[in-house]
C-alpha cells in the first residue's frame, strides 16, 4: 500500500522548513503539493511570504501574494501585515513604501492601522532616514491617527544626528507642543532648531503662538528672548497677537521691548 501525505502533513513540513530558514525545500514542496491536487492553508502561505522576506527574497514574496489572491484569497489588513513586515524586516524602504501603497489604495477591509504604519516608520528610523519617517507620520495623520508623541521624538533624533529639518517639520512639530500647553518645552525645541541656523521658513503664527503662550504662564526671560529674535529676524507678529504680547512685557519691565512691539500696527 503506498501512503500519500495529505494537506495537513504538507503544511506542518512546510512551516518547519520555513522557520529553519530552508525556503529552496519549503518552495519545492509548495510546488508539488500544487501538483497533487491540494492546498496549503493561509497559516503556511503566510510562513513562507516571511521565510522568503527574511532571506532577501522579496519579489517571490510578493509573488506567492498575488498568486494566493488569485487563487480567490481577499486579503485583509491582517495579510498584508504579514507581507509589510517580513519586508521591513529585511529593511527594504522601497518595497515596504509600495506596500503600504498598495494597503492605502485598497482601503475597506485592507486599510493600514497603527501598526503597519508602525512597521515603515521603525525601518526609516533604523536606516537614519528620519524626513521619511515624519512624512509617514503625517500620512498617518490624514487617515486620522493621532501620533505626535512619536513625530517629535523623530524630529529631536534628527536634531541630534545633525540633520537640519524644514520649515514645515519644525512648524508643526512646535505647534502641537504648544497646543499640549508644553510651552517652555516649545521654546527649548525652539531655541535648539535655531543652533542649526535653518528657522527661516517656519510660519510666522509659529511664532507668536509660542510667544503668547510664554507670556500667559509668565515665562518672562524666554518670551523677551523670542521678542529680539523675531526683531533680528524682521519677523513681523500679526496683528491679533501684538496687544496680548504687550500687556504680558509690561509687566516683565523691559520698557525698550514694549516701545517697539507698540510701533507694529495693529
Amino acid at each position: 500500500m503506498q501512503l500519500r501525505p495529505d494537506a495537513t502533513a504538507y503544511n506542518v513540513v512546510i512551516r518547519l522548513f520555513c522557520m529553519k530558514g530552508g525556503m529552496d525545500m519549503a518552495d519545492k514542496l509548495m510546488k508539488e503539493i500544487s501538483l497533487i491536487d491540494l492546498h496549503p492553508d493561509m497559516i503556511t502561505c503566510f510562513k513562507m511570504i516571511k521565510g522568503f522576506c527574511n532571506a532577501g527574497k522579496l519579489e517571490d514574496a510578493c509573488e506567492l501574494f498575488r498568486t494566493i489572491r488569485r487563487q480567490g484569497f481577499s486579503p485583509n489588513v491582517v495579510a498584508y501585515s504579514v507581507l509589510l513586515e517580513g519586508v521591513c524586516e529585511y529593511g527594504s524602504t522601497k518595497k515596504a513604501m509600495e506596500v503600504l501603497g498598495e494597503m492605502e489604495k485598497a482601503g475597506g477591509s485592507c486599510s493600514p492601522n497603527i501598526i503597519p504604519y508602525t512597521s515603515v516608520i521603525k525601518t526609516f528610523r533604523e536606516k537614519g532616514r528620519i524626513m521619511e519617517a515624519l512624512w509617514i507620520l503625517d500620512r498617518m495623520g490624514a487617515c486620522g491617527m493621532n501620533r505626535h508623541d512619536e513625530a517629535e521624538k523623530l524630529f529631536r533624533k534628527m536634531l541630534a544626528t545633525g540633520a537640519k529639518p524644514d520649515g514645515i517639520a519644525s512648524s508643526i512639530t512646535i505647534r502641537e507642543i504648544c497646543w499640549e500647553g508644553r510651552l517652555l518645552d516649545g521654546f527649548c525645541l525652539y531655541d535648539e532648531i535655531e543652533r542649526t541656523q535653518y528657522l527661516s521658513s517656519i510660519n510666522s503664527d509659529i511664532y507668536c503662538i509660542l510667544l503668547v503662550g510664554l507670556c500667559q504662564q509668565s515665562h518672562s526671560v524666554e518670551a523677551a528672548k523670542l521678542v529680539r529674535s523675531t526683531f533680528k529676524k524682521k519677523i513681523r507678529s500679526k496683528a491679533p497677537y501684538v496687544g496680548k504680547i504687550i500687556e504680558h512685557m509690561k509687566n516683565s519691565g523691559d520698557k525698550e521691548l514694549v516701545s517697539r512691539l507698540s510701533k507694529i500696527p495693529r
